[in-house]
């Protein structure tokens, strides 16, 4: 089972949440430009930040480039 990875985020209303991915998921959403992030409390969807995405690399040891 592949390891998932949480990372809080806050949707662009203000609303706290928790998104989780496994390296795989995330690297394939990342390459097919389908990476987003969906708030349930306000139905928003929105693409991470640069700094997000390091945030994820970075917690699957990814060498940041």
């Amino acid at each position: 089972m592949s390891k998932r990875l949480d990372l809080d985020t806050v949707c662009p209303n203000n609303h706290n949440l928790t998104v989780a991915f496994s390296r795989e998921e995330f690297e394939d959403a990342l390459k097919s430009d389908t990476l987003v992030f969906h708030c349930n409390t306000c139905d928003t969807n929105w693409p991470p930040t640069k700094e997000e995405i390091s945030k994820f690399r970075a917690g699957f040891g990814e060498k940041q480039g």
